[in-house]
């Protein structure tokens, strides 16, 4: 089990908070209202205690995006809601103007532009944490439990995942949202050396 100490704790959940306000600017830009992200709280887990905890806090099934990362880090980036909100989401970023029966049609396609904004400010942030280039690919649609998103079955679960917890919050209304990144074993195991080297360089 990979062990990081408050130090390295404190350093992520900084720099990730820089990427949040970022992605919060983007998102108030399109929706013309203030739009909140919190510090991310970090934690580092095996891919399915990660599952178990995402059960164990949202009883209703969750829906999101995910994109595949390459190059510096190797691993999956997701972003989810539980599912009840998503429609509150899409109200959130298109506005009165949709009538109620459309917006179902157009979940995907908003929560893939949402978490186009939001995953690319939190890899886009540890990429030049590292000074070095993280490729993500075209955001997708996914649904479903904790054990389901996290592929538990069908998946190492030695794989460890970066487990942060944000508030999506307006002025109306807060929604708990998760970021992810589920990295395996030899990744994770690089990005933590390459933090050590960046924090003794500060």
């Amino acid at each position: 089990m990979l062990e990081i100490t408050e130090l390295q704790r404190d350093y992520i959940t900084e720099v990730l908070n820089i990427s949040m306000g970022s992605a919060a600017a983007v998102l108030s830009e399109m929706v013309n209202e203030e739009v909140s992200l919190s510090v991310p709280e970090v934690d580092f887990l095996q891919r399915n205690a990660a599952a178990n905890k995402f059960d164990q806090t949202n009883a209703a099934r969750m829906s999101g995006v995910t994109q595949s990362m390459r190059g510096a880090l190797t691993g999956d980036a997701l972003l989810m809601f539980p599912e009840e909100k998503t429609l509150s989401i899409v109200r959130i970023l298109l506005g009165d103007t949709v009538p109620v029966e459309s917006l179902t049609e157009m979940e995907q396609e908003a929560m893939c532009e949402i978490g186009n904004i939001i995953l690319n400010a939190v890899v886009s942030s540890v990429a030049d944490l590292l000074k070095k280039e993280i490729m993500s690919s075209l955001p997708r649609f996914i649904k479903g439990t904790g054990s389901e998103i996290f592929s538990v079955e069908t998946c190492d679960n030695n794989d460890l995942v970066m487990f942060l917890k944000v508030d999506f919050g307006l002025e109306s209304q807060s929604i708990n949202g998760y970021v992810t990144l589920m990295l395996n074993v030899d990744s994770l195991h690089d990005f933590i050396s390459q933090l050590d080297e960046q924090i003794s360089a500060v």
